[in-house]
């Protein structure tokens, strides 16, 4: 990645539902937990992390949230046409949460910094990261990066 972040126009996969991102995201980490399978259909959801405000050119009328269990931490959006997923929201809206697989360029993103739920994955993963399991150690390490990342963003200022 190079250490300008380069604006890109997110989209589902039938591009129904899109977005400009406008700043490099404040973490990025991959989740396993059977919510994040189910959401995505696949093994697990390569997530970026950012703020609303990142974002501009949000037309996302045409994704359908859901919440999958209470309490309601994260609304997950899905296209209402090819039903895979759009955005996903958390924190009154105020924190976005972009799949991997919705940026043109995954290319120009930070590596991922850890996965979380680990406990619930599918297939092991070799990629030298840490890995965390359970409820409290993933949300713990999860809060702990991105209260890091909003630091290290407050503190370029």
């Amino acid at each position: 990645m190079s250490s300008e972040f380069t604006p890109q126009d997110g989209s589902c996969s039938c591009y129904s539902n899109t977005y400009t991102i406008n700043h490099e995201p404040i973490v990025r980490f991959v989740c396993h937990c059977t919510i994040c399978q189910d959401y995505t259909g696949k093994a697990y959801n390569d997530v970026t992390v950012l703020l609303k405000s990142d974002l501009s050119e949000l037309n996302i009328d045409k994704t359908r949230f859901r919440r999958w269990k209470m309490p309601p931490n994260i609304s997950r959006g899905l296209c209402k046409y090819c039903h895979k997923p759009s955005i996903e929201m958390a924190v009154g809206g105020n924190l976005v949460l972009v799949p991997t697989d919705n940026y043109p360029n995954p290319d120009a993103l930070p590596e991922p910094s850890m996965h979380l739920f680990y406990n619930r994955r599918v297939n092991d993963i070799d990629d030298g990261l840490p890995k965390y399991e359970g409820f409290v150690q993933s949300q713990t390490m999860a809060s702990k990066a991105l209260a890091q990342g909003l630091y290290k963003r407050v503190a370029k200022r």
